[in-house]
């Protein structure tokens, strides 16, 4: 179980930041960060809007 805090709000500002940067590494380790049209943050975002819970699946 996480400890709450700032960070354990998915909505948060810091948290979403967090979650982009996750992104960013994940696209530089699959070497697509220079490939790919969308960058981290529009990734982020799509999830976010699609999102109605921390852990639902973005369907």
């Amino acid at each position: 179980m996480e400890v709450p805090g700032a960070d354990s709000d998915w909505r948060s500002p810091q948290f979403r930041q967090k979650v982009v940067a996750q992104i960013e590494e994940a696209m530089r380790k699959a070497g697509t960060a220079n490939t790919t049209h969308k960058s981290s943050t529009d990734m982020e975002n799509h999830v976010y809007i699609k999102a109605k819970s921390r852990v639902s699946p973005a369907h």
